[in-house]
Order: structure tokens, then C-alpha cells, then sequence
């Protein structure tokens, strides 16, 4: 794999991070945060589509709650719809807690009303499809567990908790992860940790996703972004530390499974949390970086 072009997207001069990608209606479309500082209360989610006839990336909405932060939104196509989940800090002035929410749009400019999700303080991370429906997996900052939920009937519902926990794994503080179907019906999952040695973790599980078996990774991630390739191959593209960078991984499964980097993007301090997209023998990446002074959105183009 080799690196084509790293463009900078976005760099308003305030925070600009937390990103996500997805193609919808033949066009690459690319969300993020964009606020005052890393956490502030005046965080709000901008979509952006790319024009391939101008080769550029054009606005085409804002989502904003009122006395609200929203962070990390994710994409995916969701019945001919795209689909994008966020959590808000809200409560800024008496005691802050975390709202996952949901909303929809059959043109990426308008989009429905937020719609909250999962209990009071649930951090839903990244909602991915698996053989049988769409799946996400929840945390609270403040516990040592966390939650997978199913979606049904257009919100989620608690499927298996605790999913992953200190009390049953012996390892603590799991938070931030994303899921593939690695073959058929088998899923993946791969797992932030913050606690103890902070390695990542491995869950693999058959349908109906109960019974999970997880794998120590020996390594230390942030903000996991996953697709499977069309070789089969598991892409990974995820912060990694000491020095803190975004790279990209193969996931290798097996006996021992691990993380292999391949390529570390330009970036630096502040940065991570991609988006990943796959169109014939090309990879797609977007991230947000401080090297260059400002936290801003980059996109690359990448062949395989």
C-alpha cells in the first residue's frame, strides 16, 4: 500500500476532529466535529460531500444542540439512507453527562431531528452491519464495562451486558471500538482499552454475536477504525503511541493475532479518530491532525 495524495480538508482555526467517512449514492461523504476547544459547548457535527467535477469537498450541513457538545458522529448507509450517530456532553452548567443520538437523511443536507439512544450517560460508539442487523457497541466513562446493543425498530436495544468487563475479563476501562463481518457470518471486533496495560483487544463471535472469545493485541490504540477488503484482508486504521500517530494496520487473525503497521499518515499530537472506505484498488482515509500547528480534517488517497 502506498500514500497517492494527503490533502488538508478543513481548517476553520478552531478544533476541528473525530472524524468519519462513508460512500452514499456514488459519492464519498465525510463528517466531524468542529468547536472551540477539544471539549466545548459548542460542538457541533458538519457533513461534507465530495464533488468529484470540482475535486472538492462542499458543506452541505451542520447539526447543532442546543446547550450541547456533539462528538464523534459516525456514518453508514442505513436503508437507503445515511444514517449518523454522536453523543452530546450536555449539562455544562450543573452535573455533565453523555446522550447517545441518532439521525437520518435521504440527501445528507436535511437531516431528521436528533434522536436519543440508550440509557442516560451510554456512549454508543460506531454502528456497523452484521449478518443478521445492525449492531453498536456502548460505554460509560465512569465503568469498568461495556455494552453491545441491536438496533431494533430504528433505536437500540441492550443485547449482551456486559459485553467486555473488568470483573469477567480481568482488564479494565474498554471504550472506543469497531466491528467487520470477517467471514460470512463470523464478526470482529476491535476494542480500546485505558486501563492497566491498555492494550487493545480481539473479540470474535458467530451469530447471534452472545458469545464472544477476546485476544489480547499487546498493543495500545485510539479511536479504531476497521473494514475488510475485498482480498479479505482486515484494515485497520487507528492512533497509535510513543510518538502518538495515525497509521494503518492489518489485523491478522489466528492462533496469535495481531496488529501489524504498515504506514503512519502524516500526523502528530492532537490526532486519529479515521473513517475508511474501500473503491476497487483504492483506500480512502480520513482523519484530523495538530502536526501543523491547528487540529484540522485530512483526507487520503491511498492504493493497494
Amino acid at each position: 500500500m502506498k500514500v497517492d495524495k494527503v490533502t488538508k480538508v478543513w481548517d476553520s482555526g478552531k478544533h476541528c476532529a473525530f472524524t468519519d467517512l462513508c460512500m452514499f449514492n456514488g459519492s464519498l461523504w465525510l463528517c466531524f466535529r468542529e468547536g472551540d476547544s477539544h471539549v466545548s459547548p459548542d460542538g457541533q457535527v458538519l457533513v461534507l460531500k465530495f464533488n468529484s467535477s470540482d475535486n472538492c469537498w462542499q458543506e452541505q450541513a451542520r447539526i447543532i444542540l442546543a446547550d450541547a457538545d456533539l462528538r464523534d458522529p459516525k456514518l453508514m448507509v442505513f436503508e437507503e439512507q445515511l444514517m449518523l450517530t454522536c453523543a452530546a456532553k450536555q449539562g455544562f452548567d450543573e452535573r455533565p453527562y453523555h446522550q447517545s443520538y441518532l439521525s437520518w437523511s435521504s440527501d445528507g443536507k436535511q437531516w431528521s431531528d436528533l434522536k436519543p439512544v440508550a440509557e442516560k450517560s451510554m456512549w454508543l460508539w460506531r454502528s456497523r452491519a452484521l449478518s443478521d442487523g445492525i449492531y453498536s457497541i456502548g460505554y460509560k466513562a465512569a465503568e469498568q464495562q461495556i455494552t453491545l446493543y441491536r438496533m431494533d425498530q430504528r433505536t437500540y436495544q441492550p443485547w449482551v451486558a456486559p459485553l467486555f468487563s473488568k470483573q469477567l475479563n480481568g482488564l479494565g476501562y474498554p471504550n472506543e471500538h469497531d466491528m467487520c463481518l470477517v467471514d460470512g457470518s463470523r464478526a470482529a471486533c476491535l476494542l480500546r482499552r485505558d486501563a492497566d496495560t491498555a492494550s487493545a483487544q480481539l473479540g470474535i463471535a458467530d451469530p447471534p454475536y452472545t458469545d464472544w472469545q477476546w485476544h489480547d493485541l499487546g498493543t495500545r490504540i485510539g479511536g479504531p477504525a476497521m473494514i475488510k477488503l475485498s482480498s479479505e484482508q482486515l484494515l485497520c486504521a487507528v492512533r497509535l503511541y510513543e510518538p502518538v500517530r495515525t497509521s494503518l494496520c492489518w489485523l491478522h487473525l489466528g492462533d496469535k493475532p495481531e496488529l501489524e503497521e504498515i504506514l503512519t499518515l502524516p500526523s502528530g499530537g492532537d490526532c486519529s479518530y479515521p473513517g475508511l472506505v474501500q473503491q476497487g484498488d483504492k483506500i480512502y482515509c480520513c482523519y484530523y491532525s495538530s502536526h501543523e500547528d491547528n487540529c484540522s480534517i485530512y483526507f487520503a488517497e491511498l492504493s493497494l
